[in-house]
């Protein structure tokens, strides 16, 4: 029997109402990396079950769905290295399918051609709301970091989609 501290029972506590909470925001977070539905539940399964069998490492309760997030990106951008050699002509069909909005079919696309890191920013600032300083503490790196990889970022999407700047 494993007996645990009031502290724990208040951080599970909180771990679980976030993920009630939360769960279709991490599912989106998830599902802009690989653009599956059925590759996001897996991931978001992951993370989940990463999160709470780490949960004794989280050090501020109130920063605990950014580092639920950090994780479900971090799991993404795994999955995507492990499986970045298969391309699926079913999985692409699926995409168009399911989520995809075709007005958006471009960017999308051209977010693809990003690396990991510059996508990471991206998706948090403008898919899910961050600020600039909130994504600095996501991926644990400083405000001047962000900005600049958000700007190089910002211009790879722009040559991507033929936007003149």
């Amino acid at each position: 029997m494993i007996i645990k501290t009031p502290k724990q029972r208040k951080l599970e506590k909180v771990f679980e109402e976030i993920i009630l909470t939360e769960n279709s925001s991490f599912y989106r977070l998830a599902y802009m990396y690989v653009k599956d539905s059925n590759d996001a539940l897996d991931i978001l399964q992951e993370s989940i079950l990463k999160a709470y069998n780490n949960l004794h490492t989280v050090k501020d309760v109130e920063l605990i769905d950014r580092w639920i997030k950090r994780i479900i990106a971090n799991s993404a951008i795994d999955y995507i290295r492990k499986n970045s050699k298969l391309v699926l002509v079913d999985k692409i069909e699926s995409i168009e399918a399911s989520h995809y909005d075709r007005q958006y079919e471009d960017l999308y696309e051209a977010l693809d051609t990003l690396p990991p890191e510059l996508k990471s920013i991206i998706v948090l600032k403008y898919f899910q709301g961050y600020t600039i300083e909130e994504v600095g503490e996501i991926l644990e790196i400083s405000t001047s970091q962000v900005k600049n990889k958000l700007h190089k970022a910002l211009e790879l999407l722009r040559i991507e989609v033929k936007v003149p700047s």
